[in-house]
């Protein structure tokens, strides 16, 4: 009995440890709120602009491309929401575009108990 109750504990007090994994960019991004302590439930979103080219012929407007990063409780973090990743899966969507202008990052978070979810949404225009 000693052992299941000594175990539930240390499952309280990794929960209650357990922190959100943040999402830090350049270039005018947004870092996250992160840090040490209970945090059982967060739903966050924030944008940002990012210096990209501003002339080019537009081959195609609103390109999009979405990304999602995944923290069990700081331990395990998972995924690539890098912006040269996103920026291939968004060039993808016009032929003979090789750039970007207009670029805006959307960041959501989400946590529950420790899982953490980012998911991070790239809109730009493809340009070339």
């Amino acid at each position: 009995m000693k052992q299941v109750v000594f175990s539930l504990g240390l499952l309280v007090v990794a929960v209650m440890l357990a922190g959100c994994a943040g999402v830090a960019t350049q270039n005018g991004g947004v870092a996250l709120p992160t840090g040490p302590g209970a945090n059982f439930y967060s739903d966050f979103k924030a944008n940002a602009m990012l210096n990209a080219p501003t002339t080019g012929t537009i081959v195609k407007k609103n390109v999009t491309a979405t990304a999602t990063l995944e923290s069990y409780f700081g331990v395990v973090c998972l995924g690539d929401a890098s912006y040269a990743t996103l920026k291939a899966a968004a060039l993808k969507q016009a032929a003979g575009a090789k750039d970007l202008m207009n670029v805006k990052m959307d960041y959501a978070m989400k946590n529950i108990c420790g899982i953490n979810t980012v998911t991070v949404t790239m809109t730009a225009d493809a340009i070339k």
